[in-house]
């Protein structure tokens, strides 16, 4: 479906959309006090995200999670796509319309997995071996004053044998042959 398929939210952070099918979209007109709420989210929002600056404007912190709230709705999201489409509806207003439906999912689906990773991180800060990897860590930054990011890659390179006890190796049987065998046999 266009080049939108791949990753539902890509366009979110570009602004989409929306002015290429003004003439298509159904007009619903709002009572007062509907457009009035609008324009109170629209401007509390704003002043939320200039609250919300980032320090390093290059990096998403969110962009993962969208990702990967955009598997998880993605079967839905091309079932309506298709569905509009058969009805009539171009290929960039079925797109948009089939978002704009599964926002609620989509945000629901965005809280719920920003809530698991909040409980990870507060899960992980017990762990002793990632306490060990933040001393390490700490140590490059102070006493040999690499950057955060340099200093993460060497932690982590010097206590990988540490890590790699996180996923061990499966223990196999010793007599795989012999057990084989005596099942082919028996057979």
């Amino acid at each position: 479906m266009g080049d939108r398929s791949p990753d539902i939210f890509d366009t979110e952070e570009k602004g989409g959309r929306n002015e290429e099918y003004v003439e298509e979209e159904d007009e619903e007109e709002l009572d007062p006090e509907e457009e009035q709420e609008e324009e109170e989210e629209k401007s509390s929002s704003s002043k939320e995200e200039e609250e919300l600056e980032d320090d390093e404007p290059d990096y998403d912190p969110w962009s993962p999670l969208r990702k990967e709230v955009g598997k998880d709705i993605k079967e839905p999201y091309m079932k309506q796509v298709q569905w509009l489409m058969v009805k009539g509806k171009n290929q960039t207003y079925a797109e948009d319309a089939a978002f704009n439906t599964l926002l609620p999912v989509s945000r629901r689906r965005l809280r719920r997995i920003y809530l698991h990773r909040l409980k990870w991180i507060n899960w992980i800060k017990h762990n002793a071996l990632h306490r060990k990897v933040k001393k390490t860590l700490q140590r490059f930054i102070d006493e040999d004053n690499m950057d955060f990011d340099e200093a993460t890659e060497s932690a982590v390179e010097e206590q990988k044998f540490l890590l790699n006890r996180v996923i061990s190796r499966k223990i196999l049987p010793k007599n795989l042959d012999d057990e084989e065998e005596k099942e082919e046999a028996s057979v």
